[in-house]
């Protein structure tokens, strides 16, 4: 059977952006998501923490982390700029916006409409339900605009760099 040329080309943008780094980015994101989101809950549910404090927390500290792990273990090996510091910071703060005030409060109204939705958000008592729903859809939604942020607007040329590095080994 013959391959369209569109079908081919699609693929190997499919591939190139499914390789090793976004295995490493993957487990270090997760890694990061588990610690940083778990702070944000403890913050909320524990300390009784704002739910517009308790993820600045999560996402300032997470940022940091992040980009200590793409500058030394990601894309390690290149000098960081003030544009692409400007970059990332700017990232954080769109991402940021979207997922926790757009995003996350509208999809959490969709899905607490359903009680056993209500139910499983309920971890941090009844006054904390909608708050929980809006920081995990916010979380989720923050973590998907970020990776592709950091990987095709903040990291871009370092990404470039490693894929070239890999095809020469």
């Amino acid at each position: 059977m013959v391959q369209s040329r569109s079908t081919g080309g699609k693929r190997l943008k499919l591939k190139k952006m499914i390789d090793k780094t976004l295995a490493l980015y993957l487990l270090v994101g997760v890694l990061n998501f588990i610690v940083c989101t778990g702070i944000m809950f403890l913050l909320y549910n524990v300390a009784d923490v704002s739910k517009h404090f308790a993820p600045i927390v999560n996402y300032g500290l997470g940022s940091i982390i992040w980009y200590l792990s793409c500058n030394y273990l990601l894309f390690p090996g290149h000098k960081t700029t003030s544009k692409q510091l400007l970059c990332f910071v700017l990232d954080i703060v769109v991402c940021y916006l979207l997922s926790y005030y757009l995003i996350g409060p509208y999809v959490s109204r969709l899905l607490l409409r359903s009680h056993s939705v209500t139910r499983f958000f309920s971890f941090g008592g009844t006054e904390n339900i909608r708050g929980n729903c809006e920081m995990t859809i916010g979380t989720i939604a923050y973590s998907l605009l970020n990776y592709f942020g950091q990987r095709y607007y903040v990291f871009s040329n370092r990404l470039e760099h490693h894929i070239k590095k890999q095809n020469q080994e």
